[in-house]
């Protein structure tokens, strides 16, 4: 509202406030006072009065108690001093005359009453002498001898005329008989009482009579006179100023009068003005319901639009509080919408990177239309985290800007290029098996034929040797020792035939390792399933590790008991399996004193085959354990590990029926199980063919 129009309230508030102040001051509210005050006067006169009265009844002697006397100058202190407190201004400028002519009838009235005390006590003094004076006169006189009798009736005799008029001759007189009395000798102890009583009631009755002219003589009345006279001054005087205001009064009533016939008039004009506008407002608020509607129509396609969407859309303000939410959003993150509205954005993002934050930031701040996909990761209301990719733009309404995020969901393309990936990652590993292989069968052709060179000749060379020995024996014999390669014959008998035997043996091994490399790294035929031992696949495993074994460590040792029955699958798949784990276990360990054994078992039920490698390696942490099997999970990432071995092999596993399960406790060691499971008919290793 504007200053214009609080001008005429503030004009009609200070006429009231005005002519409010003006009825108070013509009140006169001092008429009452005056009344009131005027009879405390009186009242006063009235108990000075009194007081006069009862003091003179007192001197004449004529007053029982001065009960009386003390209950009329209390009552008269009393009324003086309201009548004081009453005149106090309360500005000290406003009743200075009253105030004072109050405050010097307090002041005689206190003082009358202090001479009233003195008096009441000097005359209650004299009255005692008074009366011992006259019972004990009596007494004297009436045992007195008729001289004496003559002298006591002269001395009562004057002592009652200076009662009557103390005056100082009586007085002198009196005190010359009271001399000559005491001057008679010897005196009785009556005489010396009436004698002090008599010196005494002279000496009193003058100060009695003085204090009772003074206490007459206090201008008690005068000050009543003179309160009174200024209390009809200054209740005059006000009661013109009252005057005056009830003038003032009347003229400013007027003036507010005039002012709201103004003010009438005003409104009169102002109100056929607002009519018009009335009217006009009335034709623009039946367009504005008419647009509103339409907006609330368009509002409504475009929630069902958003709520139809597979995406969540949501809506947030500058501060990052949500203000929008549709039923994509609550099925996706698990939150109703009353129970997310005015909560952060950002609790529904799991750990956002710098990069996005600074894009949202960035989208807030240049007021962008749309801004180019970005990938985050969410969480659900359980907490669970999902991948997921939104699109921001920002929009205003008045002068309220917003952001609007568009979600969606990624987590099945995710798992897709996840698949993908790995499958990608098994072709590049089947590719490189297969140049292996290729490698591998090439390399075991150049070595066998060397190597069939050397048996063919290693039998030959024994057979030589078989047919020279008896040459040699019978030379020997008949010559005595003689050398052969520069040793003497006598070792070299012996040790020729070994060293022929192990060359042969050196060779044969070379053409196994080679047969067994070369089974290795031929291609799995899995239409073609065969059965076969256990134990045989871990003897080929280890022969083909030998070389690895002895250089990690110096404790192995295998348990492979006999009668195990057979397993039907695919050897060398199973090969490969094993391969990995031993070389997993013997990478493990932290220096040669530590072992590791190959072990296989029927299990407890019958039905299974298993073959445990355990080592005493670092060991693996327990929230590490179910993420062995994932690909591209490795603990030896450091050591160059891709993390597709264990995977590998658990594929391999499971296309066949068994199974991969660890245990581990850090710092003492893994023990990794492979469970393959028996086929419908079991054979024993006895009677099987390979």
């Amino acid at each position: 509202m504007t200053a214009i129009s609080w001008r005429p309230r503030l004009i009609v508030v200070a006429l009231l406030l005005a002519l409010t102040y003006l009825w108070i001051q013509s009140a006169s509210p001092e008429l009452e006072r005056r009344n009131r005050l005027q009879s405390t006067l009186r009242v006063i006169e009235l108990r000075n009065a009194e007081l006069m009265r009862d003091i003179l009844l007192a001197r004449a002697g004529l007053l029982a108690n001065y009960d009386a006397l003390t209950k009329a100058g209390q009552e008269l202190l009393r009324l003086s001093q309201s009548l004081q407190a009453e005149l106090k201004p309360a500005d000290a400028d406003a009743e200075p005359v009253l105030g004072n002519l109050a405050d010097k009838l307090t002041a005689t009235v206190q003082d009358s009453l202090v001479q009233i005390e003195y008096l009441k006590s000097d005359n209650a003094l004299l009255r005692n002498s008074v009366m011992s004076f006259d019972e004990i006169g009596k007494t004297l006189r009436a045992a007195a001898k008729p001289g004496d009798t003559a002298k006591l009736g002269n001395l009562w005799r004057l002592m009652f005329s200076f009662m009557d008029s103390p005056k100082p001759e009586l007085a002198a007189e009196i005190q010359l008989e009271l001399d000559r009395l005491a001057g008679l000798m010897p005196l009785s102890d009556d005489y010396r009482v009436l004698i002090n009583h008599g010196r005494l009631i002279i000496e009193l009755s003058p100060q009695v009579d003085r204090l009772l002219r003074q206490i007459i003589d206090q201008p008690i009345a005068s000050r009543i006179d003179a309160l009174q006279h200024a209390l009809r001054q200054y209740s005059d005087a006000v009661e013109k100023q009252a005057q005056l205001y009830r003038l003032s009064l009347y003229l400013v009533a007027v003036v507010l009068l005039g002012y709201l016939l103004y003010q009438f008039a005003l409104l009169r004009a102002n109100t056929l003005d607002l009519r018009r506008a009335h009217a006009h407002l009335q034709q623009e608020t039946s367009e504005r319901l008419q647009a509103e509607s339409w907006l609330r129509e368009s509002e409504a396609r475009l929630r069902a639009i958003t709520d139809s969407a597979h995406e969540a859309i949501i809506s947030a303000d500058l501060q990052g509080n949500i203000v929008s939410w549709n039923q994509g959003a609550q099925l996706m993150f698990g939150y109703k919408a009353d129970r997310i509205l005015g909560q952060p954005f950002q609790q529904l993002l799991a750990k956002p990177s710098p990069a996005f934050l600074e894009q949202i930031s960035e989208d807030q701040a240049t007021n962008r239309a749309n801004s180019p996909m970005l990938e985050s990761r969410a969480l659900r209301q359980d907490r669970s985290g999902f991948p997921v990719e939104l699109s921001l733009s920002s929009w205003t309404r008045g002068t309220a800007r917003y952001l609007t995020a568009i979600i969606r969901d990624i987590s099945t393309r995710k798992h897709l290029e996840e698949v993908a990936r790995q499958q990608e990652l098994q072709l590049i590993q089947a590719n490189k098996m297969t140049a292996l292989g290729t490698l591998v069968s090439g390399v075991a052709h150049e070595i066998n034929n060397p190597n069939q060179l050397i048996l063919l000749n290693s039998g030959l060379l024994a057979d030589i040797w078989s047919d020279a020995l008896e040459i040699l024996e019978d030379h020997y014999h008949a010559a005595g020792e003689f050398s052969l390669g520069g040793l003497p014959y006598t070792e070299m008998r012996h040790s020729a035939a070994v060293l022929i035997h192990d060359v042969n043996d050196g060779a044969k091994r070379i053409e196994r390792i080679v047969a067994e490399l070369k089974n290795y790294a031929r291609p799995p035929n899995t239409d073609a399933l065969v059965s076969f031992a256990i134990n045989d696949v871990v003897e080929r495993t280890v022969r083909l590790l030998k070389h690895l074994i002895d250089r990690k460590t110096l404790y192995f040792k295998t348990d492979l008991p006999a009668g195990l029955p057979l397993l039907r699958g695919n050897p060398q798949q199973l090969e490969q399996v094993l391969v990995n784990l031993l070389i997993n276990a013997l990478e493990a360990l932290p220096d040669p004193q530590k072992s590791v054994s190959v072990v296989t078992q029927l299990l407890d039920d019958g039905r299974q085959v298993c073959v445990e490698v355990r080592d005493q390696g670092v060991g693996i942490a327990a929230e590490h354990i179910q993420q062995l099997c994932d690909p591209f999970f490795t603990t030896k990432q450091a050591n160059g590990g891709t993390g597709l071995g264990l995977a590998i092999s658990a594929s391999l596993l499971h296309a066949q029926g068994g199974r991969l399960s660890f245990s581990s406790e850090p710092g003492q060691g893994t023990c990794a199980r492979v469970i393959f499971p028996l086929n419908q008919s079991p054979a024993t290793e006895a009677n099987h063919a390979m």
